[in-house]
């Protein structure tokens, strides 16, 4: 994400991919205040693989002390200084050229830009309500105790005391090659290994033909829950729409942990799962929510020791301290 640093105050602009600068603050990505700029001064965009300055201004825009031409896209360069309006006014100077991200820009005061990598969570890590990823299509998604939407431009993602707004920056047209070099996966399962007693649950997540090993983690027996389920469904006939759902309060119970932190626990799980799976692969939704409920996303469970079903019912109270 190239950024704009304002020399005087030192502020710092994250820009989009098209970050207009100007004194109305309705249309300006980043109000200026300076008397000498204009209501719409200029814009700075990605094209791709560049980022242009065109200025649209009555005074002009300098770039290193030297009026641009108006109306013209002009390349940027590392270093470059700009003033806008007038070489008394602010300078800014860019910082460096990387390519444009999709971000969160606050609504509420005192919240920071969030800029969007892999997987992001709201408000907070330590209170996951809403998780924000990538689907296999560059889309992000929103997930909450309501379900799934696909965020759009301009959407506003939060909790009533933290909003922001989501900014989408597309895929240049050399984004978009290396993404479509993802692996489309056209099988997903998981292999649980456990001890006899359950404290340990290791886990193998197979992803095509690629094998990712998450070994064991506190987590990994919350998803040991919800395979559990997804089999047991499965063997009564129900069809697929319908295997695998738990009552969230019943899997509080079942772990003896908060809602909370079972938010947190799928966020460790998530985040686990993209850090360790190769980076030509399209990650799968593993885990799903609709209101009230959850389950395990994929059909295709292997368990492998554990306790027997006989004595699952009296063990139904077992749960692992969140670590």
């Amino acid at each position: 994400m190239a950024i704009l640093l304002n020399l005087t105050t030192r502020d710092e602009v994250n820009l989009s991919v098209q970050h207009v600068f100007g004194r109305h603050r309705g249309t300006s990505n980043t109000e200026l205040t300076n008397m000498d700029a204009s209501r719409l001064h200029a814009t700075i965009l990605w094209d791709g693989e560049n980022w242009l300055l065109q200025d649209s201004s009555t005074n002009g825009t300098f770039v290193n002390g030297k009026l641009a031409p108006k109306g013209i896209k002009m390349p940027l360069s590392r270093g470059d200084k700009l003033n806008f309006g007038s070489l008394d006014a602010d300078s800014w100077q860019l910082l460096n050229l990387d390519a444009p991200k999709s971000m969160l820009i606050p609504q509420t005061e005192d919240l920071p830009v969030l800029l969007l990598e892999d997987i992001l969570v709201l408000p907070s890590e330590e209170s996951p309500e809403i998780t924000l990823y990538q689907s296999a299509g560059g889309s992000w998604i929103c997930e909450s105790s309501a379900g799934l939407s696909e965020l759009k431009n301009g959407d506003l993602v939060g909790t009533q005391e933290h909003i922001w707004r989501f900014v989408e920056t597309k895929p240049s047209e050399a984004t978009t090659v290396v993404s479509g070099n993802y692996q489309q996966l056209t099988r997903v399962g998981m292999i649980f290994d456990v001890s006899q007693d359950e404290e340990h649950v290791a886990l193998t997540v197979q992803m095509g033909e690629h094998q990712v090993n998450l070994e064991q983690r506190n987590h990994h027996y919350l998803l040991l829950l919800l395979a559990r389920q997804r089999l047991t469904d499965k063997a009564a006939g129900l069809i697929k729409a319908d295997q695998g759902w738990l009552d969230k309060e019943a899997l509080s119970k079942m772990l003896k942990l908060s809602e909370n932190h079972i938010n947190i626990q799928i966020y460790r799980f998530r985040k686990q799962l993209i850090s360790a799976s190769p980076q030509c692969l399209a990650l799968p939704q593993a885990i799903e929510r609709r209101s009230g409920e959850i389950r395990i996303a994929c059909d295709s469970i292997e368990i492998n020791g554990g306790m027997q079903p006989a004595d699952l019912n009296a063990a139904s109270g077992h749960g692992t301290e969140v670590r």
